[in-house]
């Protein structure tokens, strides 16, 4: 029963703390509107001299500002009820900093903006009336009007970069804008240029198309900083001319964005399904194009063509709602600015006939506006682009500190290699499948001028016992040695020097015949080496009778070749190495019986098979009777291991293999 009643209290409680945060906050804001607002002018009216009229008004300004921050803070604390919400606070606090300070200060700001432009000038009657004027309700409202925007807007940037905020985009800004220093450094010029813009010049001397999707980040984060610092100028300068026209274009100046950016988001989906139909379309005339004798075969040109106009005539009626739709989002865009200028010359021409503004006055602020808005709508389109890319750089910067699971590369380069390989209770599961293992517990010996075998069924670790003595991976137990001395403590280009590989379906260069059998070598062979590699893998034949010889090009990815040819041209560059350790993972199942005779021969009878150890996987029985050790793998673990006659004289699962119908046993 207890236990049930429990939560009540803690419900009441945060309820509690809910409503004294908005009590609190609506009693600052009294305070300063019936307090402060009159209070401030007649006291400092008192204590400071009349002939110090501008004194008069930063005094005010200043205690405004102190005692706003002091209630803002002590309300805030007295909010808070955990630990876990102090970040949220602090968060609250900072943008309460610039709030305090923009309504503190910007009445004697605005009053030394006008002291310094009337620089000898008596401006005193003047001063005590801009004293009294920020006693106003009107000065009251446009004073929270200006300044309210201004600390969300700081809110919601200061989250970029804060620790502890926003889910760790704050490390993210920070590299980013360690990438972009350069770009930083330009900062106080670009300050110096909006300082003097705002002064002298209307018009930015700076335009770019924010709506181009291709901008880097850092011309994002330029246009953030400058339309901000450009618009905050513009609003002070709005605010020094006319006041009540500040707080008109502020009010409309939502209603300015809300229709063209739901319109906007309309033509976005309709951009969407006409960039869908054209890649259909592309997708349909590909399709006929690659698959064209097909089609003449089947007698179905017309068909194929149909169905194209058919794809043609769908994007040709999305294309003319998207023009439609581009065209009512400018309209209203257009429109609704004109109101809004409309608006402003109406307010301000019944002020220019009151007399309260002069007309030189208003002109002055339609161009103000009219710059501000643009920096608005700058803000507003860039925002979020630079928000998506510091989304997207913290993914960039998780790959970045990821931790490579190979090791980096090793110092040994032994000068007496013998090519002794020691697979020592070697297990192995690949990165993505940690829980499912791959090889257990293998252990064997690989001997120079010896060849040995891996058969086995499909999966059971053929190939990955090649890309570990590759080192292309790590095992993840056991110990796989070369010369007694761990394959990672040797240097990369001498492992891959003396340790050479060839797959089934080898990978190529868009290069010559010579490139791609030379490819790797610190130091170029001469071509009487080339030509003595391709001869042992059986591909000087065909690269002979080629009009321009070995070079000649391959293309992609050796598209040109069938793929005999692309095993015997790999085979050649693996043979150009001299390696002390061959691997063949299935390289000679694309070629032809002389091919293959020549490969065995140069396995089994060539004086360098003694100063070589061969590690062959392949499906073809006549190569692997052959073999000095033959080990039957399965399920990661060698189940069988001898010469051919001991494994078909004990009738295992090597027998079965063989006596299985077509005797290939269909190793990997």
């Amino acid at each position: 029963m207890a236990g049930s009643g429990s939560p009540a209290p803690c419900g009441r409680l945060c309820l509690s703390r809910a409503s004294l945060a908005w009590l609190g906050a609506t009693l600052l804001l009294l305070a300063d509107c019936v307090l402060l607002r009159p209070a401030l002018p007649r006291i400092f009216s008192l204590l400071v001299p009349a002939a110090l009229p501008l004194l008069r008004v930063w005094a005010v300004g200043l205690s405004r500002w102190a005692v706003l921050w002091l209630g803002a803070r002590r309300v805030l604390r007295a909010t808070v009820g955990s630990k876990s919400e102090s970040a949220g606070v602090q968060g609250w606090l900072a943008a309460l900093k610039p709030l305090a300070a923009a309504l503190g200060l910007a009445l004697p700001g605005l009053a030394l903006f006008r002291e310094l432009a009337s620089w000898g000038v008596s401006r005193d009657a003047d001063s005590t009336r801009l004293l009294h004027w920020g006693s106003r309700f009107d000065a009251f409202a446009l004073s929270y009007a200006a300044a309210l925007p201004a600390a969300a807007l700081w809110h919601k940037l200061r989250r970029l970069w804060v620790p502890g905020d926003h889910g760790g985009s704050a490390e993210a800004v920070r590299r980013l804008l360690g990438c972009l220093g350069s770009e930083i450094r330009r900062l106080p010029l670009v300050l110096v240029l909006l300082v003097l813009s705002c002064l002298g010049a209307i018009t930015s001397r700076v335009t770019e198309d924010t709506s181009t999707l291709s901008e880097s980040l850092s011309h994002q984060l330029s246009l953030v900083l400058w339309y901000l610092v450009r618009g905050l100028c513009l609003l002070g300068l709005m605010l020094w001319g006319s006041p009540s026209l500040t707080m008109v274009a502020l009010v409309a100046l939502p209603l300015l964005f809300i229709l063209p950016k739901k319109l906007g988001k309309w033509h976005e989906v309709l951009a969407a399904q006409v960039r869908k139909s054209l890649a259909e379309s592309s997708q349909v005339a590909i399709e006929v194009l690659s698959a064209m004798p097909t089609v003449r075969s089947f007698a179905n040109e017309e068909g194929e063509a149909q169905k194209f106009r058919q794809k043609l005539q769908e994007m040709k009626t999305l294309n003319k709602n998207e023009a439609l739709a581009y065209a009512v989002n400018l309209w209203t865009t257009s429109i609704s600015g004109m109101l809004l200028k409309v608006g402003i010359l109406y307010i301000g021409g019944q002020l220019v006939t009151s007399g309260a503004v002069s007309s030189g006055s208003l002109v002055t602020f339609v161009l103000y506006q009219i710059q501000f808005t643009q920096a608005v709508e700058v803000l507003l389109s860039t925002y979020p682009r630079v928000r998506k890319a510091v989304g997207s750089s913290e993914k960039i910067f998780e790959y970045l500190d990821r931790i490579p699971r190979c090791p980096a590369s090793g110092v040994l380069t032994s000068l007496n290699s013998e090519g002794v390989v020691q697979f020592q209770d070697v297990s192995f599961a690949y990165p993505n499948r940690p829980d499912v293992p791959v090889l257990q517990g293998l252990t064997f010996t690989l001997r120079p001028g010896e060849v040995t075998a891996l058969v086995g069924p499909n999966g059971s670790g053929k190939s990955t016992v090649a890309a570990l003595l590759q080192n292309l991976y790590q095992p993840t137990g056991g110990q796989l040695l070369l010369d007694g001395k761990p394959l990672p403590q040797y240097e990369h280009h001498y492992l891959h020097q003396w340790v050479a590989a060839v797959g089934q379906e080898p990978q190529l260069f868009g290069r010559s015949f010579q490139e791609n059998i030379a490819y790797g070598l610190i130091q170029k062979p001469t071509m009487e080496k080339v030509i003595a590699a391709a001869m042992k893998a059986g591909a000087h034949s065909f690269i002979s009778e080629l009009p321009q010889g070995y070079d000649t090009e391959v293309g992609e990815a050796g598209n040109q070749l069938s793929g005999g040819q692309r095993q015997a041209v790999a085979l050649a560059r693996a043979l150009i190495r001299n390696p002390y350790v061959l691997i063949l993972d299935d390289a000679t199942s694309a070629l032809d019986a002389n091919s293959q005779l020549r490969v065995e021969q140069l396995l089994y009878e060539s004086p360098e098979r003694y100063s070589r150890s061969v590690l062959l996987i392949t499906q073809r029985l006549s190569s692997v009777e052959q073999a000095d050790h033959i080990l039957f793998l399965d399920g990661g673990t060698v189940c069988e291991a001898g010469t051919h006659q001991q494994l078909m004289k004990n009738k295992g699962r090597y027998w079965a293999m063989v006596q299985a119908p077509g005797g290939s046993g269909a190793p990997e």
